[in-house]
């Protein structure tokens, strides 16, 4: 990537977890500018994690770069999906933060989910693993193809949109000190929060067709002709720092990114195969139904982790009564089945195994 200041200057490390905003038409290059970045990040030794491509699977492409063949690469899948590759899988709860430091490529693309309600409850864990990066060596790239979708996830799991909204901000301001650079794109300048705008280190122009500049930034036109940014090509743009330096820029052709009508499944040999469709927690009133990955929490703590009933249930938000309960379904179900569907379904490692401790502590938590 070259870039020549016309107005200040800036030095861009990527050895540094700065936020990049991409703003363009459809068709004008954004994705292929995220993944030329992500490829500065994995020259420098840093990981990248791919998130929210389009639902056939573009960032899939990263599968057909000469990265796959000398990076270690781990594609994310849904907790009730399996997919048959070349490449580790694992499903998104099984994701641990070591697996930043370990592998170097991480996609957790749509065609890897049943639905995209899906892909967005169950990537949010994904960002909430970032919320737990205290120390950090590496950076961790993260893509996100049309900025709205880390708003969708974080909204199927939080209380409300304002909820949503704030968390999505908590995230891009503090990603720098959980050592993660942030790449997003959208099609219009206004389609950006100004809480969003704040604390975006650059912010990349690509074509902007025919609504151009808002009105803040038509001082860009003193430098820029006005045509030149309505059909800008795909491997040009510009780029405004927070300091308010101003450049144009070009980057290399993505020689391996998908094709407008590539079956990239069948490109990179992936075979998917989808079980029953997850149900999550609902509110009813003043209850909330215990959802599937609920479940499996509560099974694991109490296997695993060795929890009582009532420690799980204070964990949880929940009484002694409705962990049990579960407990209870989840043993129903293997003697009348040999298998618990919940925990089948959701990926959880012990739908075979009967939840039985002998415990006193656990006679009613």
């Amino acid at each position: 990537m070259n870039v020549g200041w016309i107005r200040g200057g800036e030095t861009i490390s990527f050895h540094r977890p700065h936020t990049y905003f991409i703003l363009g038409v459809r068709g004008s290059g954004k994705s292929s500018l995220l993944e030329h970045l992500g490829e500065l990040y994995l020259e420098k030794g840093h990981s990248i994690l791919d998130l929210f491509g389009s639902r056939d699977g573009e960032n899939l492409a990263w599968l057909k770069s000469p990265w796959a063949e000398s990076k270690k690469t781990l594609l994310i899948c849904g907790d009730n999906v399996d997919v048959e590759a070349q490449w580790d899988v694992k499903n998104v709860s099984k994701v641990k933060l070591e697996d930043f430091e370990k592998y170097d490529i991480l996609i957790s693309s749509s065609p890897l989910y049943s639905t995209p309600s899906d892909e967005f409850q169950q990537v949010a864990r994904l960002t909430d693993l970032m919320y737990k990066r205290m120390s950090w060596k590496r950076i961790i790239y993260v893509i996100v193809r049309e900025a709205s979708n880390l708003f969708y996830s974080r909204l199927k799991v939080a209380d409300n949109q304002t909820s949503a909204k704030a968390e999505m901000i908590y995230l891009i301001r503090e990603a720098r000190h959980m050592g993660v650079a942030l790449g997003l794109d959208t099609l219009k300048y206004t389609s950006i929060d100004i809480d969003i705008r704040a604390v975006t280190d650059f912010l990349i122009f690509k074509s902007q067709g025919i609504m151009g500049f808002p009105r803040d930034l038509n001082w860009i036109y003193g430098y820029v002709e006005p045509h030149a940014t309505r059909r800008m090509p795909p491997e040009n743009f510009i780029i405004l720092s927070q300091s308010g330096s101003l450049g144009l820029g070009a980057f290399p052709k993505i020689q391996w990114h998908k094709q407008e009508r590539e079956n990239i499944l069948h490109s990179v040999g992936i075979q998917l195969e989808f079980g029953d469709e997850i149900q999550y927690s609902k509110s009813r009133g003043t209850f909330t139904t215990v959802g599937d990955l609920e479940h499996i929490e509560i099974i694991n703590a109490y296997l695993d982790e060795k929890l009582s009933m009532a420690k799980i249930g204070k964990v949880k938000g929940r009484s002694s009564a409705t962990v049990k309960g579960q407990i209870d379904r989840h043993n129903d179900a293997i003697v009348r089945s040999q298998f618990c569907p919940i925990c089948k379904r959701a990926g959880g490692n012990h739908f075979l195994e009967f939840a039985h401790r002998t415990r006193l502590i656990d006679s009613i938590g």
